[in-house]
């Protein structure tokens, strides 16, 4: 089986089906009618319910958890400003445990019109920034976000200006995997809960040297938390994309390598279906960019299938140099999506995530 769809129709066991898929073997999918949820998402305003039986809630989950580790808020935007078209990034990571981890937080700004490219990175003690109010709540030198289902704010700096964008989620809510649980690396001692509220609108300003623009454009916000090996002794590394599609389909796109490959799609369908698929994230090898800071080298076009939809993708980074160093290189960048997808021409974009590159 190619692929298992799930809907508030068709319940699916999307847990069973998780471990089966990224450790190499057949996504399968039981189907019972009247079976209870877990629990509902009674996200804010704009977003819709699911009645499926999910592991993570949308709203409630927004807020930070001391016991958990490697907790990680993450959102992209793709927006015009100023007669340009932006792409954007704000990410707070804790890594590790409250006592002996650390944090992180990083902006960056791409034009993805004439590929100028900045960043901020700051590396902080373990869960800094955080608190223990309901929704987002992240305060550091360059980051600011508050907020919740309903509504967020941010405000976020680079060396050239500011981003003070207000967040509006609306729509479905994509869940990893089917349910937001998935064992990381195919292995069940990773257990990784994963969700994305992929469409937010997004409005306010955008300041740089000197210059402020009007925002207007899409977000997407991803939230992550659960154990991993260890990434920066070289363990494992993984690829990640998150995908909005001209058809309106949006899909989480993982890449993982240890002892093995897996590779997956969730795809969020304009309906609310979510559809678990086999996908290949293939880098164009022959397109290495090197780091001039790190000496890291990096693909920058990648081809991705995902057979069950049909769809043959090309990926082409805005810029090369999309680079964080500060907790541990990796690629954090924009890029443009052309192919077809159902056998028909389809155009989009992404943030690709590789961490950390061999």
């Amino acid at each position: 089986m190619r692929k298992t769809t799930v809907g508030a129709t068709t319940v699916t066991a999307a847990l069973i089906a998780s471990l089966a898929l990224v450790s190499g073997g057949t996504a399968t999918a039981t189907t019972a009618s009247g079976q209870t949820a877990a629990h509902s998402t009674t996200s804010g305003k704009g977003l819709n319910q699911t009645s499926l039986p999910v592991a993570v809630d949308p709203a409630a989950d927004l807020t930070a958890n001391p016991d958990r580790v490697n907790e990680s808020w993450y959102v992209t935007a793709h927006v015009t400003a100023g007669g340009h078209h932006y792409g954007f990034l704000a990410h707070y990571l804790s890594a590790g445990d409250a006592k002996q981890g650390r944090a992180s937080s990083a902006v960056s700004i791409t034009d993805e019109d004439t590929g100028w490219y900045t960043r901020s990175e700051a590396n902080l003690p373990a869960r800094a920034g955080l608190s223990d109010k309901q929704g987002v709540d992240i305060h550091t030198d360059n980051i600011s976000w508050t907020g919740d289902a309903k509504e967020q704010k941010l405000h976020a700096k680079v060396p050239e200006g500011t981003i003070d964008v207000t967040f509006r989620p609306q729509g479905n809510v994509l869940y990893n995997m089917g349910t937001g649980y998935f064992p990381m690396f195919g292995d069940a001692k990773y257990p990784n809960y994963e969700y994305a509220i992929p469409t937010m609108d997004t409005s306010g300003t955008l300041t740089l040297n000197g210059r402020t623009d009007k925002v207007r454009g899409e977000s997407w916000l991803d939230r992550q938390w659960g154990p991993l090996p260890n990434i920066a002794a070289g363990e494992a590394s993984w690829g990640w994309m998150n995908l909005n599609l001209s058809n309106g389909d949006k899909v989480s796109l993982w890449k993982t390598e240890d002892s093995k490959e897996n590779s997956w799609a969730t795809v969020l369908k304009p309906d609310g279906t979510q559809t678990v698929a086999e996908a290949t994230l293939t880098p164009d090898n022959s397109t290495l960019w090197t780091s001039p800071t790190t000496g890291k080298k990096y693909p920058t076009h990648w081809k991705i299938t995902i057979p069950g939809e049909h769809a043959k993708l090309n990926v082409k980074t805005y810029t090369n140099d999309q680079e964080l160093v500060i907790t541990g290189p990796r690629y954090e960048g924009g890029a443009a999506v052309t192919g077809t997808y159902g056998h028909r021409p389809v155009t989009g974009t992404t943030y690709i995530e590789v961490a950390p590159s061999k």
